[in-house]
Formats: structure tokens, sequence, C-alpha cells
């Protein structure tokens, strides 16, 4: 029988039910080729066996008898399917919509339902404020148009929490490492603020918004994209667009109370009890900071237990130099040029951060606590005496470090550490400056990876 169907505004399809699914193609192998009914668990799922947390007991049974108010997500397998260590692991996605009734306008001014959950909302895309948008001049490496809307208009399948959600993301639709959705969320809105008609861009921003409208249910849903590394960026700026552009009050609202374990913009960086915006994700006790530094065990991206210095292993290495302080400068660039997003971001410790590191680089100073104590390895030093403050003028030459385990049972608590009073042994010898890292005060000033060089030209011409 032929049900009447049709497409949303982004161009996914929509059938009046209810409907009997026969058939899907690819079929379930029962590994591989999965799908689901209103994907709505941020742990499990049952698309790909090579994805953890797989449960085929999440693919239903066909024929099915699908009713109205639900999204039948259907994945495709990344081939060989034998590949074990994948990532991603699934080739392409695509959502189909089951409704009770016909859509608004045949679904042509109306966004899909959001695919996570089985809420199903409509909203409308005659409710864009696009007077919002500016309309700056082209630059030269700005994508066009179509780049927009090939990268958003496939289902961004993105309801797996942390790291593990990382092989769930199709190949063919988006990126499987979170710095580079940053990355693309941020030339995606910055593109839409380039000049040219609302009618030619209606179709990017209609993808665009859509992608921010998925985020925003599967939030509401409980997932998370927590700071970790670069995993968890990039998935505020389309949501908080998507709240602004369609006018949505509540949904500015819930943007804006997002907590820092929400996204990961909103815990990399804080501010300190000095009134110094700091890099940091991982919030834990002076022991495992201290192993950090010496035997760079743990998180990379550790904040400072006493709030002094940035974070990590090293300050302005690491994942802060490698994974996200260049896509959160894409972000701020379109927050600068979009102030009406702002509010709704509500986290102005971020473009106090992005600012910094652009302007400055890693913070280090001051700095009161002692730095841990080792010898040379490597280089032209070898066992020469050294501290990791010291350590760029004592330990030289090729992959010469300066090396703390060897001291730390006698030292760690002693010279360097925890005071025992919730505070670190201080700093007494300023014969190579004073903390832990005072050379690297100012070190990887707007530099990194993951960056983009449209952002950078946007920046250079209306942020700086």
């Amino acid at each position: 029988d032929l049900y009447p169907y049709g497409q949303y505004a982004n161009g996914d399809y929509w059938v009046l039910g209810p409907v009997t699914i026969e058939e899907i193609h690819p079929d379930f192998t029962g590994t591989h080729h999965g799908w689901e009914v209103n994907p709505d668990d941020i742990v499990a799922q049952g698309f790909d066996e090579r994805i953890a947390d797989f449960d085929a007991g999440r693919v239903p049974d066909l024929p099915y008898e699908s009713g109205a108010g639900e999204s039948v997500v259907k994945a495709v397998s990344l081939s060989p399917l034998g590949d074990g260590d994948c990532r991603p692991c699934l080739d392409s996605a695509a959502v189909l919509t089951v409704v009770g009734d016909v859509p608004p306008d045949g679904g042509e001014t109306v966004f899909r339902p959001p695919y996570f959950g089985s809420d199903k909302p409509h909203y409308s895309t005659a409710d864009l404020r696009t007077d919002l948008l500016p309309s700056l001049p082209h630059t030269e490496s700005m994508p066009t148009l179509d780049d927009v809307e090939a990268w958003f208009r496939p289902v961004q399948l993105d309801h797996k929490t942390n790291w593990t959600g990382r092989p769930m993301h199709p190949a063919s639709s988006m990126p499987d490492y979170g710095s580079s959705i940053a990355s693309r969320s941020a030339e995606g809105a910055l593109r839409l603020v380039m000049d040219g008609t609302v009618q030619s861009k209606m179709f990017a921003l209609v993808v665009y918004v859509q992608f921010g409208i998925d985020v925003y249910h599967m939030m509401l849903g409980g997932q998370v994209w927590p700071p970790g590394g670069g995993h968890g960026e990039g998935r505020k700026l389309p949501a908080a667009f998507a709240a602004v552009l369609l006018d949505d009050p509540q949904m500015q609202a819930d943007i804006a109370a997002s907590g820092r374990d929400v996204f990961g913009e909103n815990g990399g960086m804080y501010l300190s009890e000095a009134g110094t915006v700091l890099f940091g994700q991982t919030d834990n006790d002076e022991e495992h900071y201290w192993t950090n530094l010496v035997f760079d065990t743990g998180s990379r991206t550790i904040i400072d237990p006493y709030g002094h210095i940035d974070g990590g292993h090293r300050p302005g290495g690491s994942y802060q130099f490698c994974c996200t302080s260049l896509p959160w400068k894409s972000t701020a660039t379109a927050l600068h040029l979009m102030p009406v997003l702002q509010d709704v971001w509500n986290h102005p410790e971020f473009l106090e951060y992005v600012e910094r590191w652009v302007d400055f680089g890693a913070w280090t100073q001051p700095d009161p606590c002692a730095p841990p104590i080792g010898v040379c390895r490597g280089g032209d030093s070898e066992f020469a005496e050294c501290t990791t403050a010291s350590e760029p003028d004592v330990c030289t030459g090729q992959d010469a470090y300066c090396d703390a385990t060897v001291g730390w049972d006698e030292l760690y608590g002693v010279m360097y550490g925890p005071d025992g009073s919730g505070g670190c042994i201080l700093d007494t010898d300023e014969s190579d400056g004073t903390g832990r890292f005072p050379a690297l005060h100012g070190a990887s000033t707007n530099d990194g990876h993951y960056g983009s060089r449209f952002a950078d030209e946007l920046w250079e011409a209306y942020v700086e």
C-alpha cells in the first residue's frame, strides 16, 4: 500500500501512520546495520556491535508496526565489517518520522521533530529570526553554502555520552572527534552571517538549526557532552543558535542554565578566587594533580587544585594546545559576531579565556607553589639536578626533560606538593623563577590544532 508521505524542511521524510515496516536495507545482521525507534538511551545502542554498549535487543523485529510519534533511525555500518577497531564504525544514518497527521504545509515549513526520545514537537521555519543574522563581507577562506548544507543535512547521530560516542558518528555526515565538530559548528554559524540574501542561505540555515534542535532535545533527555579533552566540544553553539533564531524562550533559558558537565565549553575553564580565568576540565584531588605533573598519569586536563595556573600536565600543552583552545576561538568568533547569542551562552569566562589565549597564551604566574624536583634525562645534561621550573634552562638538547619521578618518595610532600593544610608547599628558591612553570607564562600564544582559517580571518577583521 502507498502511505501518504512527504519531506520536512531539512529534507528528511515523514510518513502518515500507522505504517507496517516490512524491510529496511541493508538488513540488520544481528551485529551490524542496526536501527532503533525513538532512541532514548545515552549509553546502550543497537547500531553496531563494534561500538561500546551494543544491545541487539534495541532493534525491533520485522515486520514492525510503527505508530504516530515515532522516529525510525537507521544506521549503515562502515565496511569492512570485520574491523573491530573502527572509529567511526558507521558510514551513514537516516531518520524516518511516522506522524499521526500531515505536518503543516506538507512539512515544507516544518523542522523534522527531534529524533531522540518520544517528544516530537514541530518547530516552524516561519519563526526563524533571519533579521538577527549579520551580513558581513566574504573572506578568502569562507566555505560555501553547499559545504554547510552537506555538513548538516544528514542527521548528526550524537546521543551517546563521552568518548564511546565517537565511533557512533556516521563517517559520511559528521566528524568523529569533538574538536572537529566544534570547528565545523563554528564555521557553519559563521558562514550564515556572511552577506547574501536570506533566500540563498535558507536551506543552510534550516539544516544548521535542525542540528541545534536535535542537540537541545538530546540534552532534555539526559544526554551531555562533558569536558574531556576535545570530545565534548561543538554542540552548545548550534543549540544556542537555534534557540535564538527560533526566538524560543524556554530553549534559551534551558541552554543558559546548562551546567558545567552538560557542554564541554561550559566546563573547560573557570574563574579562580584571584579573578583569573584558568584552563582546566577535570577536578581531582591534590595527589592526582601532582602525580599527573610528575608521572603523566590520569587526566591531562586536570585543574590546578590551588587555582593559580592553567591546569593539565603542562600549561600551554597537551589538550589545552591540541584540542580545545583554537576550536574555542572559532566558537568565540561566532559569539562576537552575533552578540545576541551571548545571553543564551551565559558563560562570560569562556570569552575571557579565549581572548587571553589569543593575546597572551598560557597562564602560570603568579604562582607560589614549589616545583617538582628531579634530574635531567636525555639531551646534553643527563642527570643534572633540575625542577620543572628550571627544565628549559638546565635540561637542554634534543628530547631532554626533567624527570621528577626519581625523587618522588623522598621529596613529595616535603620539598613540593601539598602542605597538609589544603595549600601547596611554597617555593623559596627564586633562582629558577617562582612557581611550577614560570617559563611557560605566555607559551603557545594563539596556537594549537583544530583551528579554522575562516574564523581567524573574521577574528582579525572584527574582534581584535
